[in-house]
C-alpha cells in the first residue's frame, strides 16, 4: 500500500491553536447529541428479547430431537465449521508471532 500523504504529524497543543485561530471570534463548537441512541438502545434491547427467545426454542427442540435419538448432525456442515475454526486458530497464532 502506498502512502501519498505527506501532511507532517502535529502536536496536540498546536492543533487546538490552530483551530482557535481558524475559528475567529465565533467560537464554534462541536455538539454531541445522545437523542439518536436511545432508539436504537431499545431496537437493540427487543433484538436481544427476541433472539434469546428463538434461541431459547431452537435449544429446546435439538435437547427433544437428541434425547429421542433422532438427532443427524449434517457432517459436511460439522467439517466446514471445524476447517473455519483450524483456519481461524492458525491467523492468530500467525499474527502472534
Amino acid at each position: 500500500m502506498k502512502v501519498s500523504e505527506t501532511t507532517p504529524v502535529v502536536a496536540p497543543e498546536r492543533v487546538a491553536a490552530q483551530q482557535s485561530a481558524s475559528t475567529g471570534a465565533s467560537g464554534a463548537r462541536d455538539k454531541v447529541s445522545i437523542d439518536a441512541t436511545q432508539g436504537a438502545s431499545a431496537s437493540v434491547s427487543s433484538a436481544r428479547r427476541s433472539s434469546s427467545t428463538d434461541r431459547a426454542s431452537r435449544l429446546q427442540q435439538l435437547e427433544a430431537s437428541v434425547r429421542s435419538g433422532t438427532y443427524t448432525p449434517d457432517p459436511s456442515r460439522v467439517a466446514e465449521q471445524i476447517l473455519s475454526d483450524a483456519e481461524v486458530d492458525a491467523r492468530l497464532q500467525a499474527m502472534m508471532q
